[in-house]
């Protein structure tokens, strides 16, 4: 039973193969004929999408494709024309137009460029899409022309490149506006419509050009050796009077018409650009050469303190105030703050060094008192600088200054200012004078000498009257120096003369008249000895004044000659008897000739040696008319 069922499955299972191995082979035969199927279909499908792409409508799309390329194209064309133009153009306003045109042509091809290849683009992935071969002629020429466009896109930003067309005009620009800067005549109406025309176009990029050049123009104008010079303490103002001078009319010309040009031909180049030309003026001002100025006005007030330099010091604030009100217009703004502030150090270094000065004038004159002058007479160089330095202060010129500054001075310390205490210190100075004065008048041993030099030194204040300082000490001032001149004056005749004139008394003669003779020519002698010794003494001593000297002089003459010619009147018959044809043969001196030396004290040599030739030429007169006319003898002296 089991045999038979095993045998009965096993011929079920061999006819199921069987079976199986018939449908495997009918299914192989089916899958290789819907492989070729497929394959025919998928060919079959490609054939449709070119049929279809070459039966749709696509004229338009390529039609509205090339209008962009062409209109690219034909910008290109004119970019070339501009440059070319550019080439050849003389005419800078013509210049500028055509830089210009070519950026702007430039701009416009660059979008062009971008717009022409939007649309290439998009018709390119338009016709890809439906169904235009990727080797189509069509297609590779659309992308060729986007390589092409690209190129051409990329002109502009050549351009600008360097050596590029448009960077070449701009330099070209650059290079006419810097040139048009630097002309003299730079305001004139046709630099003026040139720079604003180039500024247009160059915009804020000419800016630092223009501080450049106009920077360059004025340190050209104030390049000067003397501003590079070291001062010290013990440089005297004297050395470098020149140099101060020299920065003074410096000083004046830079603010008054350098910077103030400067400061006009920037607000008119920059008027249409706002905060420009205030920035660019002082970004100027501060590299030129105007700190260089400041700097060594400022080193001035450093040299060695002396009377002459308080005078400099004076002018160089003179300078600075003139200018003060241009400075103060100009010089503003933030870029200017370099300058302020030299100038507000160099005002107080001018300001300290006057009065540091001024106020120890005193005490300098008080130390030269122990230093005796070598006395003539004359007046010690020490009074008649003084004075002179006091006159020069009170001044037109300098006063207003000088108070101007102390009244800064003391207003520094609180303090208010009255031109009384000008006046006070002035009076003060004048003071320690007259102390010094009668210090050195007392040192002489000689006391005719000491009556001599304070005439002199009296007849000098005296002397003031239409001086600035006469007419600050007034009219009682003045009258008690003349009252002093006369006085000394009066006492050098008497100490001078007194004592020899004592010897001309009249006395009663011996009775023998040979020795009333003898005692008289021994009288007359001793005199002569006695004048030629006063003479001779004094021959050095000075009389400054002509018409003191005349005046003197004469005081001389009316107190001596009188009492000498009295004198020989009453003895002339003695002598007349002892040689009546040459009564007087032995005497030193005629009235007359007394008369002519008396007149030549306190000249020149020059003028003695001519004023006693004319001398002995009236004594030759006189013994010729005394030969021949005995008694005429001293009637006609």
């Amino acid at each position: 039973m089991s045999l038979e069922r095993l045998q009965a499955m096993r011929s079920l299972l061999k006819s199921e193969m069987e079976k199986s191995e018939t449908f495997s082979l009918v299914l192989e035969k089916t899958g290789t004929k819907l492989q070729e199927i497929n394959t025919k279909l998928l060919s079959l499908e490609a054939d449709v999408k070119v049929d279809k792409w070459r039966s749709l409508p696509f004229s338009d799309h390529i039609r509205h494709t090339i209008a962009p390329i062409s209109a690219a194209l034909r910008v290109f064309s004119t970019v070339q024309e501009l440059e070319r133009s550019l080439m050849s153009c003389k005419d800078v306003l013509g210049y500028v137009s055509d830089v210009k045109r070519l950026g702007e042509a430039l701009k416009l091809l660059s979008s062009s460029c971008v717009l022409a290849l939007t649309w290439l683009e998009e018709t390119i992935q338009f016709l890809s899409e439906n169904g235009m071969p990727e080797d189509h002629p069509c297609g590779l020429r659309f992308k060729t022309s986007i390589k092409l466009l690209k190129e051409l896109q990329m002109t502009e930003a050549r351009a600008y490149l360097s050596g590029g067309s448009l960077c070449t005009a701009l330099e070209n620009l650059e290079t006419e506006f810097e040139r048009i800067l630097e002309e003299e005549e730079v305001l004139s109406e046709s630099n003026m419509r040139k720079l604003k025309t180039i500024i247009k176009r160059l915009d804020a990029h000419c800016v630092p050009s223009y501080i450049k050049i106009r920077t360059r123009v004025i340190q050209k104008r104030l390049e000067n050796e003397y501003l590079h010079k070291t001062i010290t303490e013990a440089d005297n103002v004297q050395d470098i009077e020149g140099d101060i001078d020299q920065w003074r009319l410096d000083m004046e010309i830079a603010v008054k018409e350098i910077y103030e040009f400067e400061s006009k031909l920037c607000y008119q180049v920059f008027e249409d650009v706002h905060d420009v030309p205030l920035r660019c003026f002082g970004a100027i001002a501060s590299n030129s050469g105007l700190l260089q100025l400041l700097r060594f006005g400022s080193r001035i007030s450093k040299c060695k303190k002396s009377p002459p330099k308080l005078l400099k010091l004076l002018d160089c604030f003179s300078t600075m105030d003139n200018i003060r009100t241009e400075f103060n217009r100009l010089f503003r703004g933030e870029l200017c703050s370099d300058i302020r502030r030299e100038t507000r150090e160099l005002i107080s270094n001018l300001v300290k060094g006057v009065c540091e000065i001024f106020w120890e004038l005193p005490c300098q004159v008080e130390l030269q008192r122990p230093n005796n002058p070598s006395l003539d007479g004359g007046i010690p160089k020490l009074v008649s600088v003084v004075t002179e330095y006091c006159n020069k202060l009170l001044g037109d010129k300098n006063k207003p200054v000088l108070s101007k500054i102390l009244e800064i001075d003391l207003g520094w310390k609180k303090e208010k200012y009255q031109e009384e205490i000008l006046i006070g210190h002035i009076y003060n100075i004048l003071r320690e004078i007259a102390l010094n004065l009668d210090a050195w008048s007392s040192s002489s041993k000689e006391t005719a000498l000491s009556y001599i030099f304070m005439m002199n030194n009296h007849s000098h204040f005296s002397g003031l009257r239409e001086t600035h300082l006469g007419k600050m000490m007034g009219e009682s001032w003045l009258s008690a120096h003349e009252q002093y001149r006369d006085y000394y004056a009066a006492l050098y005749v008497k100490e001078s003369w007194g004592k020899l004139l004592s010897l001309l008394t009249i006395k009663s003669q011996p009775a023998r008249r040979k020795r009333a003779r003898e005692s008289i020519k021994r009288t007359l002698q001793d005199f002569a000895n006695g004048f030629d010794e006063i003479y001779t003494k004094q021959s050095d001593w000075v009389v400054e004044d002509e018409r003191l000297r005349w005046k003197i002089c004469q005081a001389m003459v009316r107190t001596v000659v009188p009492r000498y010619k009295s004198y020989l009147q009453s003895y002339i018959m003695l002598l007349v008897e002892e040689d009546p044809m040459r009564p007087g043969n032995d005497l030193s001196y005629t009235p007359k000739g007394l008369e002519m030396k008396l007149k030549t004290m306190f000249q020149s040599k020059e003028e003695t040696e001519r004023t006693n030739k004319c001398s002995h030429f009236v004594n030759k007169v006189m013994d010729l008319e005394v030969t021949q006319n005995s008694h005429l003898t001293f009637e006609a002296i």
